[in-house]
């Protein structure tokens, strides 16, 4: 079994991103297919007119700059003109503002439904021999992550208790569970 360290993965992400033609689409275009993406938005009962960018643009973009050595929206949305320059589409203004609010427009449901998705599709095609004595493993995993100090975060995700009112950040608690043979996240939750 290979180890994932940090830098093994961070090896396959720059492999992903530079060699053969995933350098020329956008990452998870494949697994994300436009009627995967619409029906989640429809399970979740989120409407959209189309527009230059319609949900499935800016949730391209938005993984292209989680994988972006920079992980700058300019990065991002210059990725996006070249991906529809290259399909013959008209590309989008190179000002940054269009896609960040398409980008806000997308509910944290609909992307926590689509890792659900996508993962349990991913654990299905699972090879039987990767699951232990034919069983499938989960594990659980979970962290922190601090909010900037606005008035909504802080009415959303409190402050914890151990820290001194009016001192330090809004914290949200994030949970995972992942699939052991596919290493697929099958759910997430984020609260307070």
């Amino acid at each position: 079994m290979a180890d994932y360290t940090p830098s093994r993965i961070a090896r396959q992400i720059r492999a992903y991103r530079d060699n053969g033609p995933a350098a020329a689409a956008l990452p998870f275009c494949d697994a994300l297919a436009r009627a995967h993406v619409e029906r989640v938005l429809k399970e979740e009962g989120v409407r959209w007119r189309q527009r230059l960018f319609p949900p499935l643009v800016p949730l391209w973009g938005f993984l292209w700059q989680v994988l972006s050595p920079d992980g700058s929206c300019r990065a991002a949305v210059s990725r996006l003109r070249a991906y529809l320059a290259a399909r013959g589409q008209v590309p989008c203004a190179a000002s940054t503002g269009s896609s960040c609010k398409a980008r806000q427009r997308l509910p944290e449901r609909v992307l926590a439904g689509l890792v659900r998705d996508t993962g349990q599709q991913l654990s299905e095609d699972a090879a039987a021999t990767w699951r232990w004595k034919g069983r499938t493993v989960k594990v659980v995993d979970g962290s922190t992550v601090s909010m900037p100090d606005t008035p909504a975060n802080q009415a959303a995700y409190p402050h914890p208790t151990s820290q001194q009112p009016g001192l330090g950040f809004p914290l949200a608690r994030l949970v995972a569970v992942f699939g052991l043979a596919s290493g697929s996240a099958l759910d997430v939750a984020l609260g307070p």
